[in-house]
């Protein structure tokens, strides 16, 4: 490195050069061109006073002759060379004579023309000849002279005149100081560029080698100890570059070696499995392993940490006093301690000894410190392990790379039978069944060398020979090199699992009541069968059974009986099939018969017809016999649909034409009636949940006394705006609700409902309410046992309301019917016959009824004043009531003419559009019949 005192041998060799040419250049300017200045300026005042002299004579004789042009003349060659900046004469009033101006001639001298205005008077009046330099920037030399005038006569006038010379001392300077210049000049530069060829031979025979050494000593120094100069030449540079080759291999050698010591003792720091650090004697820490930094990451991070920043007061003067007692004694120490490390306690085995320096002091301290905690955890776990092994419910067996038994647990000997003696040194093969055994080890085999593992169910054997399903789990045993070992299998007898699961399949697909296939099952082998028809092109058919009057036997002989006569009926529906085809039981009172094979419409009409002839046959259940029917609905694949969805619906519509066309017959599907059919399920649909969503609600239309012209009472009329369907007819969803059994959640409604609307409008409060009783709903108590609830807890008075039933209704089943009818009236309400004349109008049945009222239809009072027959019919019924002592109700009256001839003819009420429209419970109140 080169000192600001110190310069390199070029850079001086330079500099030399550089400093002899200055001091040519300085010699010139501050030494030579002085002196020839001066012995110029010397020079040419001895010219001045010549030229001034010879001058003044001239000029005097001149103007002694009065030769103006002559003086002028002289004046003007006087003043032809460089050198003269200005000749001019004045006369005594310092007029100017004669000048080397011309423009001058004749003017009074003033400043304008010398710097010697402030001059000019004293020396107009010296008498002898006068050299003067100026005094300014302009290196001017004056010569005067004093010049005798004559007067015009020629004689000698007292004043006198004055010569003035100015010469121009820097002119006669700069040629001889030019000369100089060049020559100074010249010589520098010659010596600069001798000076600059001679420095770059010695740059590149020296001076670049020695660069070249000195990069070759500062790479070594950096620690590049594979620098070689490899110099040719036998000077002393080249001697001095061999020598940093050797002093260079010889390092390159030290280092290698040093760097293989250095590689281990860092592999040893980072492998060993305990911590080492180094601290100096304040207890700074200036060196530590990987262990140690993972313990204490805040070390790593930042530097001057001591243990007082890591560990918690107590701990840190612990290990401090370790530390100086390793120094104090000067040789290693060993102890057993712990200390706190991320929130965990770890416990240490510690060695701790001196470092020292080439004079024996000791100025450090290394500490390898062995965490015994992971030994204690491994050796806990172990012991958990080993627990775990031998209490787990599980069965387990370990076994080396060849499949030889090392263990098993207590699981395995209880499962299998087999003792722990009995096992261990042979292979699991034993408990293999006969049955296959070598397909399935090789399936395990492959999986656990693609996979490393297998899981499955199989058949295993115990030690008695029975078998038994156990669900194993095969894991690969790896060692820390990851080299597999051995294998762990892990089983459990899940006999009883796979029993109870068959158990809950064959319940999943079976109907538990009659054995048949449930809906689920059906649609499976549905799916099945379609899947199978398009691949092979053919036909199938599906059968869709509803029981006939079932409804009626459940529910007046009660569920068991009905159950009786479910299983009776699918005994029968087995004994009329074949083997393939498939029985099932969707649910309730309906079954399907899955037919498959290419079939057709007439096979399928002729197994339909066996149906429907066996299920209609007699059932003897106990004491009693009953008889019951089918209606059947067939659907055919692919002409009637081809999906599961489409065929079932298809069929089940089919039903539902059969019957409409009169029960107990089948049932082509057709998709003409479909539509029709297709909303009849829609309204069956949207009925389910009716109730719960408030689709109900009910209107009440006055019956009046045409005599008296007073509201003797209302008739309850259901009506239904559905979420899905909008406004339904209660002539289209009666029928339906009827046939799904719907109808008595309907009634039970509809008597809650006309209890709180009686209680909710003063209008109805004691007004007689008719509520309309379906002839299906004889065949249970249900509504009977609500209206008897409603009138026991003083919701409802039994007294005010009309039970209105049709004719059907005494015909379907008299006996339960009139005896139902005779606990209404034990309850105290009225009963009417609806539909009077539409049905059998049957006088025997009027007899045994115990009835009130009698409705005639609205078909005969529409016609009165049309047509006779219908009045005569009106007229009868009116005159055969009172004769019975009942009263009559007419319904549908809409014009005067109608009520006239009514009321002419005794009608005890009259109920029809003519008074008024079915009124909503908020209409009610504002309805008045004087505005009628």
């Amino acid at each position: 490195m080169i000192t600001p005192f110190q310069l390199s041998l070029r850079s001086s060799f330079l500099l030399l050069v550089i400093f002899f040419s200055l001091s040519l250049v300085s010699l010139n300017l501050f030494v030579l061109k002085p002196h020839v200045k001066e012995v110029v300026a010397e020079q040419s005042r001895q010219d001045t006073v010549s030229t001034v002299n010879r001058l003044q004579g001239t000029v005097e004789y001149l103007l002694s002759i009065n030769d103006t042009e002559g003086l002028k003349r002289e004046i003007s060659a006087n003043s032809a060379s460089r050198d003269v900046l200005h000749l001019l004469v004045l006369d005594e009033e310092k007029r100017i004579l004669a000048s080397s101006k011309l423009s001058e001639e004749g003017l009074v001298f003033n400043s304008e023309h010398l710097h010697i205005s402030e001059q000019i008077n004293e020396l107009m009046r010296q008498t002898s000849l006068s050299i003067h330099e100026s005094n300014n920037m302009e290196n001017a030399l004056y010569g005067f002279a004093p010049i005798r005038l004559l007067g015009k006569d020629g004689s000698r006038r007292e004043q006198q005149g004055l010569l003035i010379l100015e010469i121009d001392l820097e002119r006669r300077q700069a040629s001889l100081l030019n000369r100089f210049d060049f020559f100074f000049w010249g010589v520098s530069i010659v010596i600069g560029v001798i000076g600059l060829l001679f420095w770059k031979v010695f740059n590149h025979s020296i001076s670049t080698r020695l660069a070249t050494i000195v990069v070759a000593a500062q790479k070594i120094a950096k620690g590049q100890f594979n620098t070689r100069l490899n110099m040719a030449g036998d000077d002393e540079l080249t001697e001095i570059a061999n020598t940093i080759d050797t002093m260079a291999s010889q390092l390159e050698e030290d280092h290698r070696e040093l760097l293989n010591h250095h590689l281990q003792l860092e592999s040893i720091l980072t492998n060993i499995p305990s911590m080492v650090y180094i601290k100096d004697r304040e207890g700074q820490y200036l060196m530590m392993n990987d262990r140690f930094k993972e313990a204490f990451p805040s070390v790593a991070s930042s530097q001057g940490h001591t243990a007082f920043d890591i560990l918690p007061k107590d701990e840190a003067e612990k290990f401090a006093q370790y530390d100086a007692e390793v120094l104090e004694l000067g040789e290693p120490i060993a102890r057993y301690t712990s200390f706190s490390s991320q929130n965990t306690l770890r416990q240490l085995h510690m060695v701790k000894f001196p470092l020292f320096d080439r004079n024996g002091c000791a100025y450090a301290i290394c500490t390898i410190a062995s965490d015994l905690s992971e030994q204690e955890q491994t050796e806990t776990l172990l012991s958990i392990s080993r627990s775990i092994f031998q209490n787990t419910v599980e069965a387990i067996i370990i076994t080396d790379g060849r499949w030889r038994i090392l263990d098993v647990n207590s699981s395995f000997e209880r499962i299998t039978g087999y003792s722990k003696e009995d096992v261990v040194g042979h292979t699991p093969a034993f408990l293999k069944p006969e049955k296959n055994p070598k397909a399935m080890f090789n399936k395990i085999w492959t999986s656990l060398k693609m996979q490393g593992h297998w899981t499955g169910e199989l058949v295993s054997r115990k030690k008695s020979g029975e078998e038994f399903f156990k669900r194993l789990s095969v894991n690969k045993i790896m060692d820390r090199d990851g080299h597999m070992t051995g294998y762990i299998g892990i089983f459990q007898d899940v006999s009883k699992e796979k029993e109870a699961t068959e158990n809950l399949a064959k319940l999943a697909f079976t109907d538990p009541l009659t054995g048949l296939h449930n809906r689920e099952a059906f649609k499976n082998k549905l799916v099945e069968t379609i899947e199978y028809a398009k691949r092979y092109q053919n036909s199938f058919g599906v059968l869709f059974i509803d029981l006939d009057h079932f409804k009626e036997v459940n529910d007046s002989q009660g569920h068991e009986a009905g159950d009786k006569l479910l299983t009776m009926v699918a005994e029968r529906l087995k004994e009329n099939t074949r083997v393939v085809d498939v029985v099932s039981r969707l649910g309730g009172d309906e079954f399907t018969v899955l037919v498959p094979g290419s079939v057709t419409e007439s096979g399928l009409a002729v197994m339909a017809s066996q149906i429907i002839k066996s299920l209609s046959a007699a059932y003897e259940i106990g004491v009693n016999e009953f008889i019951i029917g089918c209606s059947i609905g067939i659907a055919i694949y692919p002409r009637d649909g081809g999906n599961t969805e489409q065929l079932l619906k298809h069929a089940d519509a089919a039903m539902y034409h059969a019957k409409e066309a009169g029960r107990g017959c089948f049932s082509f599907f057709d998709f003409t009636i479909n539509a029709r059919n297709q909303k009849l399920i829609r309204v069956k649909q949207a009925m389910r949940g009716a109730i719960e969503r408030n689709e109900y609600h009910l209107v009440y239309q006055p019956k009046v006394d045409p005599k008296r012209l007073v509201i003797t009472g209302y008739e309850a009329l259901l009506r239904w705006n559905s979420r899905d369907l909008g406004y339904v007819s209660p002539a289209e969803f009666i029928p339906v609700s009827e046939e799904s059994g719907e109808i008595d959640h309907i009634t039970d409604w509809v008597i809650h409902q006309v209890a709180l609307d009686k209680q909710r409008s003063p209008t109805l409060i004691d007004a007689n309410i008719a509520i309309n009783i379906s002839a299906k709903q004889f065949r249970s108590t249900k509504w009977l046992n609500t209206l008897r609830r409603l009138n026991n807890t003083g919701k409802l008075d039994a007294k005010q309301i009309t039970v209105e039933v049709t004719e059907t209704a005494l015909v379907d089943s008299l006996d339960q019917t009139l005896d139902q009818l005779k606990q209404v009236r034990r309850l105290g309400a009225s009963i009417a016959i609806d539909d009077f004349g539409t049905g059998y109008s049957s006088l025997s049945y009027l007899k045994k009824m115990p009835i009130q009222y009698l409705k005639i239809d609205r078909t005969f009072v529409q016609d009165i004043g049309r047509d006779e027959d219908d009045q005569t019919i009106v007229q009868t019924v009116i005159a055969m009531s009172h004769a019975m002592g009942i009263k009559v109700i007419a319904e549908g009256a809409e014009s005067t003419e109608q009520v006239s001839f009514l009321e002419s003819k005794g009608c005890d009420e009259i109920q029809g559009f003519y008074y008024s429209r079915p009124l909503t419970l908020e209409n009610l109140e504002a309805f008045h019949l004087d505005d009628v």
